[in-house]
Formats: C-alpha cells, structure tokens, sequence
C-alpha cells in the first residue's frame, strides 16, 4: 500500500515539473523575440563647388602708448622701502618712484660725506694757519739774514704742505667709497626715464622681494598710441607703408597704415589713418592676413575629407544607393574648404563626417 503511494506521489511530481518546464520554454519564446530595424540612417551630403578659397590668419593688435619704459630695480634680495604713486598717476622724468631698503648704506654715506666736510675745514684751517705764519715771520725778516729767512720760509711750506696731501689722501679714498655707496643707493630707486602716465604696477605687497632686472612697474607716454602687435611670425606678409583695415569682435573697422616694423623689440605698429579720440587703451582688433588664395577651382567642406596616411579620400553613394570610398587628389587646404585637383566633378555628392 505504501509503495503504491509512493509511485502515485512520484508520478505527480514528475507531472509538476514537466507542466513547469513547458511553462519556462513558452517565456522564453516570448523574451527572445528579435525586432527588425529598418531605420534609414540620414546623411549630410556636401556638393562639389566651383568657387575662390582663401587660407587667412587672424592677427590680433591691441591699441597702446607708442613710447612706454618698464623700470626695475638691479640689485638683488631687498625689501620695499615705499612706493610712491599708482597705476594711473601721471609722472614727470627724473620722479622718485620707489625705493628699496638700504639704510645701512645711507648712513655710511653720510658719515662718509661728514668726514670729508671735517677734512676740507681742516684743509682750509691749515692754510690760513700757514697765511699766519708766514706773515709773522715776514715781520721778522729785517733782523735776520736772507738766507735763515727763506730756511724758515721753506719749513713752514713742507710742514703745512705735507698735512694738506694727507687730508687730500684720506678725502680721496672717501670720495671712491662714497662713489661705490652713492651706487648702490641708486641701485635701489626707480626714477621716470620720460614724463608719461603708470600704465602698469606689480604686486608690491608684503612678500616683494627684489630681483635684478624684473619689471616693476611701466611708465607710458599716453599723448602718442597705435595698434601694437607682436605675432612676428607672419611679418613677411606685412609691408612699411601700406594700409591694412583692423576689426573690433563687433564688426567696427579701423584703417590704418604700418609705420614701423622693430625687429628688436618683435613689435609691428599700425597708426590710424583717421584719428578716434575716443579710443581706450587696450582696444583689441582683429586682421584676417591671407595667407594663400585660389580662383576659380573645385572645392569641398575640408570635413568631408579623410585620410588614409598620405592618400585622400572621399565617402559618396553610389547609382544603387550604396555607399563607397573615392580616392581624390587635394591641393590648398583652406579655412573651412579643400581645394579638389581631381578625383571629383563639380556637382558631384560627398558624404561629410
């Protein structure tokens, strides 16, 4: 009996997970059912053109003081003693600016320059003592012979004499290191080579330390401004004399003429043919320099062209719609454009990136 119930309990579970099976395999079905994509994929097409091309450089001049001098100090490792004008201030030449710390030699200066006073009194001194004495003993030149006379002449001049060289020696030595003092007070001062406007000033705060030649500041002469730019690379396109239109980002023009080009300092400068009172310093304009030109030849976005090392090359739809490659020869490279030399016929589709 209960073996008997045993193998009905058994075909019952069997039955279970057969039906639980079956179950598993029709959702499984329904899970892996693949949906066809028929969605085109669009495609940007460019036509081939027949046009001019240009390959330009833009060049960029900002509006500056023509004459301007950057001061430094040329001495090393020295604190700020004080700054005595700002960006703005309008200076004369020869102004004291600024100065660094260098006290210690400003009191040795002085002592030195006090001494040399003390020795030039005393030089004085001993020479109207010698005046004296030789007009006493003048006084006494009847009681006595000519030649002790001119004896006691001649000492009083050696004895007088030989005080004065000594005083002269020592003021000599003082004057040199004065000289070598005096220089290294100056090292440490910046004066206004030319009368003009600070367009320019460094961080002076409390951590400035002095380093010979760095600019400090910069003195400008605002009465005289051009455009100034300093992209030399491109200076053979640029002729003394000729006019050249500047831009604004906003589209206002500027005609100017290139009076100098300054090798030395890599600066070219455009004066305005019109002077604009209204200009602000600092005005930046802008001039599309061509660099190469082509007329008349065949041409395509440059973004439609790949490369393959060397080799160029072309994606174009075939009569059948298919897509394929087209090795095409290309020429000047231009801003937005390639020049096509063959391979293509103007009106001819490319596919672009």
């Amino acid at each position: 009996m209960r073996r008997k119930w045993f193998c009905t309990g058994v075909l019952f579970g069997f039955c279970v997970l057969l039906l639980w099976g079956c179950s598993m395999t029709q959702n499984e079905d329904k899970s892996s059912v693949l949906v066809a994509d028929n969605a085109v994929r669009a495609y940007e097409m460019a036509q081939v053109q027949r046009g001019n091309i240009q390959k330009t450089k833009v060049i960029v001049a900002n509006y500056q003081q023509v004459k301007s001098e950057n001061l430094s100090f040329s001495v090393n490792g020295r604190r700020l003693s004080g700054v005595y004008v700002s960006v703005g201030d309008t200076v004369s030449k020869g102004d004291l600016l600024a100065e660094l710390y260098c006290d210690e030699e400003k009191e040795s200066l002085a002592s030195l320059e006090y001494q040399i006073k003390t020795r030039e009194m005393k030089i004085r001194h001993l020479q109207e003592q010698k005046e004296l004495e030789l007009t006493q003993l003048a006084r006494k030149k009847a009681e006595m012979p000519e030649e002790e006379y001119l004896s006691m002449a001649a000492l009083l001049e050696d004895k007088y004499r030989l005080q004065t060289e000594d005083l002269e020696d020592m003021i000599y030595i003082e004057r040199l290191q004065c000289d070598e003092l005096y220089a290294w007070v100056e090292a440490c001062r910046i004066y206004a080579g030319m009368d003009g406007t600070v367009t320019y000033m460094r961080d002076t705060g409390s951590s400035f330390v002095s380093r010979a030649g760095n600019k400090v500041m910069t003195v400008s002469d605002s009465a005289e401004c051009a455009f100034l730019c300093d992209d030399m690379e491109y200076v053979s396109y640029f002729t003394p004399g000729e006019t050249y239109v500047f831009h604004t980002s906003t589209g206002t023009e500027y005609e100017t003429v290139l009076s100098e080009i300054n090798e030395d300092s890599g600066v070219m400068r455009f004066e305005l043919k019109v002077p604009q009172y209204d200009m602000t310093i600092g005005q930046r304009v802008l001039y599309s320099l061509v660099l190469e030109e082509k007329e008349n030849v065949l041409n395509i976005p440059t973004n439609a062209v790949f490369y393959a090392g060397e080799e160029a090359y072309v994606y174009y739809f075939d009569e059948e719609g298919n897509r394929g490659v087209k090795s095409v020869s290309v020429g000047l490279l231009a801003d937005s454009r390639t020049e096509v030399v063959s391979g293509l016929a103007e009106g001819e589709e490319v596919i672009l990136r």
